[in-house]
């Protein structure tokens, strides 16, 4: 019988935040947000530009898309999720969540709701202007419980 050997393993990262010097945690954090708003516009056009591809490929694949547009519409909307949540867009970043959601049980069942995808889209473009006399949050419940209703069916 062989007797186990253990390697002690050496984490740089730990070792590194031990060391005296450099940056403090609040200065970290101030600079990451200096560098947010640098590229806040053009994160934000690129986003618009998603959504529109996301626009684009629901009405180009119709009532029953091939599974490569359902996974294209789940990555943009998951991209959208990230870019919603960097920025502070709590609504847009849950109806990209809703919409991933809706996607994501849709296709594991081999089934699409052409109709609830439109709804979610149209509900990005919706929550991506500074209405104050939105709903926002009845916006964010209404496709939330749309989802849940159209996967329920699907089963």
């Amino acid at each position: 019988m062989t007797a186990a050997t253990f390697i002690a393993w050496e984490n740089r990262l730990s070792k590194m935040v031990r060391e005296p010097g450099g940056v403090r945690m609040g200065q970290a954090l101030e600079q990451a947000e200096t560098n947010l708003d640098t590229i806040q516009e053009q994160c934000l056009e690129a986003m618009d530009a998603q959504i529109e591809e996301m626009e684009k490929l629901c009405a180009e694949g119709g009532r029953q898309p091939p599974e490569d547009t359902k996974n294209q519409l789940y990555d943009l909307g998951n991209d959208v999720l990230a870019v919603a949540g960097a920025f502070d867009l709590k609504e847009l970043g849950q109806a990209s969540f809703s919409l991933c959601e809706l996607v994501d049980r849709l296709r594991s069942r081999g089934k699409w709701n052409q109709a609830a995808v439109e709804v979610h889209l149209s509900a990005f473009r919706l929550l991506r202007q500074p209405d104050p006399e939105t709903d926002r949050s009845s916006v964010i419940l209404g496709l939330k419980g749309l989802t849940d209703r159209v996967a329920s069916i699907a089963e």
